[in-house]
């Protein structure tokens, strides 16, 4: 198949428009490519300690809480440091999950506030927003309370259904019905689902129609940027008063070859720039980020506190362009539709892992979640037998399934 490089009809808007960026106060001419302008030629000598800039604080729709526009994700093996790292930087907001590391995760996150004496009603936990989630769509009166027996806490600030893809989920009564039995029991102060695949915009959608979701996460990155419909849902959920919290906002496909990378070129730093360029949007309360190592978060730190520059901005834009062919959306039954063989393999979660293997540096956990899969959607004998040109000729983005699809078999199975 011919390789695309040119966005569908729905990407054709600008990544950010000059009035988004004069909005946002970008840094023009003497700004350097962190956003931080460069200082004037002087001959008096430098402060000795230069002034971290301030974790901004933004106010999470409806629920009176303030949180840091920068949050901790917790799909990763927990260390204190990082976490207490980010603590001191401001970052108030710690998002897990009870299918994280299989609840390693809440354990270890458990252990770390409780040494830090934030557990309870005490004044150190009620600085916090803890959120944890679960897949267990049709159990989650049951779920709460063992995700609070692992986190060691005593409620959360708000509790989730985790990776949502049925909007009728969310406008099934009984959904809100269960909604309000866990908020009066004290457990979850407030309560939200995330999202990150085909259905986000129907899923923002049905939850702007009703009056029980507080926040949402949802998949918000450079391929989204400026599409109609979802701006008008995020429109809509932000005028009802729900908190938007950003999440895989790196793409994925950061790592990817020199014709891929606009930014080296420029001397920018990538991660930092993708950050920025959700950041701008006053509509993201908080950006949810998977920060392993002391330079995350403090390059993360710094992202959301300074400016996108004009050449960050057009890197963005570039990086869109070059890669939107490459990325799987997750609208897997479209493409499902015209595999033949394959038409019972999980086509776009298989990719999403490979996107982890070859782009998050994280081989062995993408490994373990292929395996995860039930056998019939992971068979590699379906893989190699499928004829992909009808599943390909079904995307509407071009994607290169079959070329995805054997590698997933040579890298994951």
């Amino acid at each position: 198949m011919a390789e695309r490089n040119e966005f569908s009809d729905d990407l054709t808007h600008d990544v950010l428009s000059r009035r988004d960026l004069l909005r946002a106060g970008t840094a023009i001419g003497a700004a350097g490519v962190l956003g931080v302008g460069l200082a004037p030629a002087s001959h008096a000598a430098p402060p000795a300690v230069a002034d971290k800039p301030k974790m901004p604080m933004m106010a999470l729709g409806k629920t009176g809480m303030k949180v840091s526009r920068l949050a901790h994700g917790g799909s990763w093996d927990i260390d204190p440091e990082v976490l207490s790292v980010g603590l001191e930087a401001g970052i108030n907001y710690i998002d897990t999950a009870e299918s994280y590391r299989g609840g390693q995760s809440e354990r270890a996150i458990g252990e770390f506030l409780k040494a830090r004496g934030a557990t309870g009603h005490s004044a150190a936990r009620k600085k916090l927003w803890l959120v944890s989630k679960t897949h267990r769509h049709d159990e989650i009166e049951k779920r709460l309370q063992p995700a609070l027996d692992r986190l060691q806490q005593d409620y959360v600030d708000a509790f989730y259904l985790h990776q949502v893809q049925n909007p009728k989920l969310i406008a099934d009564p009984e959904t809100k019905a269960a909604a309000a039995r866990l908020i009066k029991t004290g457990k979850t102060r407030f309560f939200g689902f995330s999202t990150h695949d085909d259905t986000v915009v129907e899923c923002l959608n049905a939850a702007a129609d009703t009056d029980y979701i507080d926040v949402i996460m949802f998949r918000y990155d450079c391929h989204y940027y400026k599409r109609a419909d979802l701006e008008k849902a995020m429109d809509r959920c932000f005028k009802k008063g729900i908190g938007l919290v950003a999440m895989k906002t790196q793409v994925g496909g950061m790592t990817l070859p020199d014709k891929y990378d606009p930014f080296r070129k420029r001397g920018l730093n990538q991660h930092q720039a993708a950050i920025k360029a959700v950041a701008v949007d006053d509509r993201i309360a908080s950006i949810c980020s998977e920060m392993t190592n002391l330079d995350h978060v403090n390059q993360n730190a710094e992202a959301v506190a300074s400016k996108l520059s004009l050449a960050e901005n057009d890197a963005i834009k570039e990086h869109a362009r070059l890669v939107s062919h490459l990325w799987c959306r997750g609208c897997d039954h479209l493409c499902k539709a015209g595999s033949g063989a394959g038409a019972q393999l999980a086509i776009a979660d298989s990719l999403r892992f490979l996107m982890y293997h070859d782009h998050y540096d994280k081989p062995q956990h993408a490994r373990d979640l292929y395996d995860q899969l039930p056998a019939a959607q992971r068979d590699l004998a379906a893989i190699e037998a499928a004829d992909w040109r009808g599943a390909e000729a079904a995307c509407p983005h071009g994607v290169p399934i079959g070329k995805l699809m054997s590698r997933v078999r040579e890298r994951l199975a």
